[in-house]
């Protein structure tokens, strides 16, 4: 028998990563978390169930579970930009594993169905309830929705959801421009606040931006957050390009 150097777990592809990720197509917002900490905002989301949808808006914050070889998908429709934390210490400030649910999720059905007030406080699951497929919603620069097909199961979805009255839409002939829309006036008006977690450069694994040619700038920035030289160093040497993992991964 042939026998190699690696421990057992390590032999085998990696499904799971040790990191868990957020993507954005601003990078103001991953200097800003850098800065400030992680910070939920609201979003919307839909459920699947039997005779209808349900629609609700939260504020949260959502991270992929995915190793780094398979974030490619992740870049195209989030953005070039990234940050990777360490899990132990996002699931020390509470942030667990969504539960994927279909139309046939019996289970959740009866749970949920079963129950006469339909709220937030009386089923505190919904906020890990995701749809196992269906249609993606973001806005595009101009302000219009667009949409994708999309299979959510393949992001392993972890939330940070700090406790809140959820706003549920029972209406679902709501419109998804009016939906998002207001998503965009809670964030900007309400935002939630008093739920940050810092962060500190020991726990932030992978800063992730478009190219080379933004490095500059955000070595510099760096600089002036960090005038510790050893936290600088560290965070530099964090740093990767998603020009180079869509080329090279």
């Amino acid at each position: 028998m042939i026998r190699t150097n690696l421990p057992p777990d390590r032999e085998s592809e990696t499904l799971s990563s040790d990191t868990l990720f957020t993507f954005t197509s601003n990078p103001l917002y991953i200097l800003d978390m850098i800065i400030s900490g992680i910070t939920p905002r609201y979003f919307y989301e839909v459920l699947p169930f039997v005779e209808k949808n349900w629609y609700y808006i939260i504020a949260a914050k959502c991270f992929c579970d995915i190793p780094l070889s398979k974030i490619k998908s992740h870049l195209n429709w989030y953005g070039n930009y990234g940050l990777g934390i360490k899990k132990t210490f996002l699931q020390n400030h509470g942030v667990s594993p969504v539960v994927y649910i279909h139309h046939n999720s019996l289970w959740i059905l009866n749970l949920i169905l079963g129950t006469t007030n339909l709220d937030s406080d009386a089923i505190p699951i919904i906020p890990y309830l995701k749809r196992y497929f269906g249609d993606d919603f973001r806005l595009n620069e101009d302000g219009t929705p667009k949409r994708k097909f999309k299979k959510f199961y393949d992001e392993r979805e972890w939330r940070y959801v700090p406790k809140q009255k959820i706003e549920l839409l029972a209406d679902e002939e709501d419109t998804l421009d009016y939906c998002l829309n207001q998503v965009i006036r809670k964030n900007s008006n309400h935002p939630l606040v008093g739920a940050t977690i810092p962060l500190h450069p020991d726990v932030i694994e992978y800063i992730i931006i478009h190219n080379f040619y933004e490095y500059k700038e955000l070595k510099q920035k760096l600089r002036n957050i960090y005038s510790d030289d050893n936290e600088y160093e560290l965070m530099l040497s964090k740093i990767l390009f998603s020009e180079r993992i869509m080329r090279d991964f």
